[in-house]
């Protein structure tokens, strides 16, 4: 399982959560990849893709932004996750902060897993243009915990999903498929034992078996009693049959 974990940054703030992402992975045994969204070329190497991007008067990064532009149909075949960071108090660390209407679009088109937003980081308030979108106090708002209970989530997620696999790699070290695991061996069919043929010395001569003695019919002694108009009182008569 490999995580790519991009990210639109200016002042390093949101540098440094996607670091600290990585960081809540590798704890969980998940490795990851950490780039700067303008210098990722491909994603096809990645089974998750965290897309990362601070927030400068409700806009995503523009790096952030041509990144899941750059790479829409990969991403759609992927498990995602956006985070923003922003916040310069203490706001988001209650988990609460729905994603800005630019980012929600690019979820929708994505199909995302989930987003989540994170305090920012403010080391000193810039000049010029910049400093007027710079709302907020000076500080390091961002919570590692906050990012490590989010990432917990995310990993089991995708645990969840994780099927083995054997990777397939060429002559170059570089992976060259993922072919599925065997399929386990269908179960037999139990057949009976065949009958064994019956031995020519044991079979007895039909000739010599003595026939079975034949049941006796009942007999059965049936009355009759005549009479006649003679001097005779009667006469009484019985046959038998076999």
């Amino acid at each position: 399982m490999r995580v790519l974990v991009v990210y639109g940054s200016t002042r390093g703030g949101t540098a440094g959560l996607a670091h600290m992402v990585a960081d809540s992975f590798a704890t969980r045994g998940i490795s990851t990849d950490v780039r700067r969204a303008g210098d990722v070329r491909e994603v096809s190497e990645a089974d998750a893709v965290v897309v990362g991007g601070a927030l400068y008067s409700n806009r995503w990064h523009p790096e952030a932004v041509a990144f899941v532009g750059r790479h829409r149909t990969a991403l759609q075949q992927l498990p995602v996750w956006f985070f923003s960071s922003g916040p310069l108090d203490d706001s988001a660390r209650s988990g609460s902060f729905a994603a800005v209407p630019q980012v929600s679009g690019l979820a929708r088109e994505i199909d995302i897993r989930g987003h989540m937003t994170f305090g920012g980081l403010l080391d000193k308030r810039p000049s010029g243009l910049l400093g007027m979108f710079a709302w907020g106090q000076e500080g390091d708002f961002r919570d590692r915990q906050q990012v490590s209970e989010w990432v917990e989530r995310v990993a089991a997620d995708l645990h969840g999903d994780a099927a083995p696999t054997v990777r397939v790699v060429g002559t170059d070290g570089r992976p060259k498929a993922a072919a599925p695991p065997p399929k386990p061996a269908p179960l037999l069919k139990h057949e009976p034992p065949p009958e064994a043929e019956p031995d020519p010395e044991t079979v007895p001569d039909p000739e010599t078996v003595p026939e079975p003695d034949k049941p006796k019919r009942p007999r059965l002694r049936r009355y009759l009693h005549l009479e006649e108009d003679t001097d005779d009182e009667g006469l009484d008569l019985f046959d038998e049959t076999f």
